[in-house]
């Protein structure tokens, strides 16, 4: 395995998944837009700038694209740090001879899905709830074009909530750091990935989300919600309240 970038390194998951890899011993280039609060060496520098990607590219051997704005914003900063961010860590990679990108999607491209029709495949359509979530859409499809029509491997994780769950509707669609991280390492060390969609999820009671068995990938989650103690994690969600309606939550309520 050779070197990976690591985008949007001191970010919440980007923090995490950098602690990892160190850990682990793999050689890694992290950037973001800031530096780290403590200490680590970080790249500054902006993927909506085209010449600073292809900068941070060389030499690279597989990218982890966590780097974006990471929730609804005005559309300016979406389009910057999401549309053109990823276009630009697409091209440069493939320009460059990069083996493949693990890209960091989001549940909200299924926003608008009724938590009524759960759990909700992977070939169900996208049905994207902000302007974040389109960003996130466009990002998905740039990964299937460049690997369709350039070869370059994409795994595209859909990131459910990695944060500890406050209610029964968070259980369904927790998602555990380690297991967010241990599912990046199998996107970075199977053979002949191509290109492949899952949803990063654990093994949660009820989810909202389910993965089709990929024994190419071999990925399982070995953490639940159930472990939370402060939850009934198998209780009942009410539907008559709007955050519940959709599996996207409050990014589906109607505002301006």
């Amino acid at each position: 395995m050779g070197t990976i970038l690591l985008t949007g390194a001191t970010g919440l998951l980007g923090t995490h998944l950098h602690a990892w890899f160190a850990k682990a011993g793999r050689d890694v280039v992290a950037t973001d837009m800031r530096a780290a609060s403590d200490g680590r060496d970080i790249v500054l520098a902006d993927l909506g700038d085209a010449a600073a990607v292809e900068k941070l590219m060389a030499g690279i051997d597989t990218v982890v694209h966590f780097g974006a704005v990471s929730d609804e914003q005005a559309w300016a900063d979406i389009q910057r740090g999401n549309i053109e961010g990823a276009r630009n860590i697409f091209e440069s990679a493939r320009r460059q001879g990069v083996r493949r990108v693990i890209f960091a999607s989001s549940y909200h491209v299924m926003g608008f899905h009724s938590t009524g029709d759960t759990p909700i495949r992977l070939d169900a359509p996208t049905r994207p709830d902000t302007l974040y979530a389109l960003s996130k859409v466009f990002g998905e499809n740039y990964g299937r074009y460049c690997y369709d029509r350039y070869g370059l491997e994409c795994l595209v994780i859909r990131i459910c909530t990695a944060f500890p769950p406050g209610s029964p509707r968070d259980a369904r669609n927790h998602l555990d750091r380690d297991d967010l991280c241990r599912l990046v390492d199998c996107g970075l060390d199977t053979p002949d990935l191509g290109f492949r969609t899952i949803y990063g999820i654990s093994d949660n009671p009820n989810p909202f989300f389910v993965n089709e068995p990929d024994p190419g990938l071999a990925w399982r989650p070995q953490f639940s919600s159930r472990a939370f103690t402060n939850i009934d994690a198998d209780g009942p969600i009410d539907t008559s309240d709007a955050v519940n309606r959709f599996v996207g939550g409050g990014f589906t309520l109607p505002h301006q």
